[in-house]
């Protein structure tokens, strides 16, 4: 009986997020988000927008042009893993995150050349517990940091112009087999994240921390 109760628990909890994570996005959303995603020149979270259609309206590349595209400029991460989930265009600079080690590299899009570039010092040990290559799926942005989701699980918030880590929290146990792949969402003011390792028997759950200071919400 305890077991079943425990399962309702679970469900609910479960049917609570989803049905938070379907109202309208305009409840969900933060401000300064919405409106830089309205501009075509912004890439501004991982599927484009909040609507996560992963759609660019712009035109100059097409159908009839694509066959003529040539190399204009390359940048290498110097990480040889699997690369998952695209970069971030916030104005003239672009983010571009690695698997691990977890690196990001601001890059100005005018010059060419890096601004700043972040890696994080994590134990190659998580490497063993990652489900699926050691991947990152992707980078969050709002109120003048960047957000990454580390292997080992600490989710670190980057000054934006610099790369200096502004705080950093630790979201989970890489010995008990919990990690972190995704990309983190902003929501309001608050930056959400959730747990890997289910196959180790880790159970999921999903945590929301304040964008100021990464107190948990």
């Amino acid at each position: 009986m305890i077991v079943v109760e425990k399962l309702r628990s679970s469900l609910l909890a479960v049917a609570t997020v989803s049905l938070a994570m379907l109202s309208p996005t305009v409840a969900q959303a933060n401000d300064e988000l919405l409106e830089l995603q309205k501009d075509p020149n912004q890439w501004v979270m991982w599927g484009g927008n909040y609507d996560g259609t992963r759609y660019s309206p712009l035109d100059q590349i097409n159908a009839k042009n694509a066959k003529d595209l040539q190399v204009a400029w390359t940048f290498s991460t110097g990480v040889l893993r699997g690369h998952e989930g695209g970069p971030l265009v916030l104005g003239d600079t672009m983010y571009v995150h690695t698997p691990f080690p977890n690196k990001v590299f601001a890059i100005d899009l005018n010059t060419k050349t890096l601004i700043w570039e972040y890696e994080p010092k994590q134990d190659s040990s998580v490497i063993a517990v990652m489900c699926c290559d050691t991947v990152n799926r992707g980078l969050a942005y709002a109120d003048g940091k960047i957000f990454l989701q580390q292997a080992d699980t600490t989710l670190v918030a980057l000054d934006q112009k610099t790369g200096k880590v502004v705080w950093k929290i630790i979201n989970g146990d890489p010995k008990v087999g919990a990690t972190n792949t995704n990309a983190p969402l902003v929501v309001k003011d608050k930056i959400i994240t959730g747990i890997s390792g289910g196959e180790f028997g880790v159970r999921g759950y999903v945590t929301a921390y304040n964008i100021k200071d990464g107190s948990v919400a």
